[in-house]
């Protein structure tokens, strides 16, 4: 597990990296109004952080790929399958860690029940597994880190608007919504709308979230890495 282990200092030796994947969301978790009532607001919200810790981290490939460490990393024994398997895993690590972290205050704080914290931890859970793949998807199509962030930046502010984050979808246009649907966040908002029902519409979201991801992972894995 030595890639996993250096993956994975690595991506948190990065002060903005490490804001959003541990400071923000603890931050995020204390401010009371937006966890009042049932708590929409806030876990929505925590979809964004989560996506921006979660591209942040998928970087650490790019990195690789710009100052040849991949080219090293892979003339030791290791198979490109094991470099992707640890590297996946290691951005998946910290976003896991701040699910518990967010369910642990939730239950203390707000005194959220069983059947809730379960639900909306699944929901992150599978909405981690998407973003990561997304994040490793979109890393695969760029060369520079620069271009990758700046670009990624537009679309986490976009998709923040067609994902629900800030506005409900009933007020954007029907197509908008359709374009929406490809984006993890949407299907994680959607899942989060659904509690505390474990219902059609929130087995459906972590579906689509698990699919996307197994798309991302698919398209990121027939790229060229080097």
């Amino acid at each position: 597990m030595t890639i996993f282990k250096f993956t994975l200092l690595k991506g948190l030796r990065n002060p903005l990296t490490l804001v959003a994947n541990c400071f923000l969301p603890l931050a995020l978790i204390f401010i009371r109004p937006l966890w009042a009532n049932d708590a929409t607001i806030g876990a929505r919200l925590m979809v964004m952080v989560m996506w921006g810790g979660a591209f942040l981290m998928s970087q650490s490939v790019l990195k690789d790929k710009e100052d040849g460490s991949i080219i090293r990393i892979l003339a030791a024994p290791v198979t490109m399958l094991g470099y992707l398997t640890q590297s996946l895993l290691a951005f998946t690590v910290p976003l896991l860690v701040q699910t518990a972290l967010i369910s642990a205050a939730g239950a203390v704080l707000y005194g959220w029940d069983a059947a809730f914290l379960f639900a909306l931890a699944l929901c992150y859970i599978a909405f981690t597994v998407s973003a990561v793949a997304l994040g490793f998807a979109w890393s695969c199509l760029f060369k520079c880190r620069d271009n990758s962030s700046s670009i990624f930046i537009t679309l986490i502010t976009f998709g923040s608007f067609l994902s629900g984050i800030f506005l409900p979808l009933e007020l954007l246009p029907r197509p908008l919504q359709y374009v929406g649907a490809i984006i993890p966040s949407y299907w994680a908002v959607r899942g989060i709308s659904a509690l505390p029902e474990y219902d059609t519409a929130y087995w459906s979201a972590l579906l689509a979230m698990l699919l996307l991801a197994a798309i991302y992972l698919f398209y990121g894995g027939k790229r060229r890495l080097i």
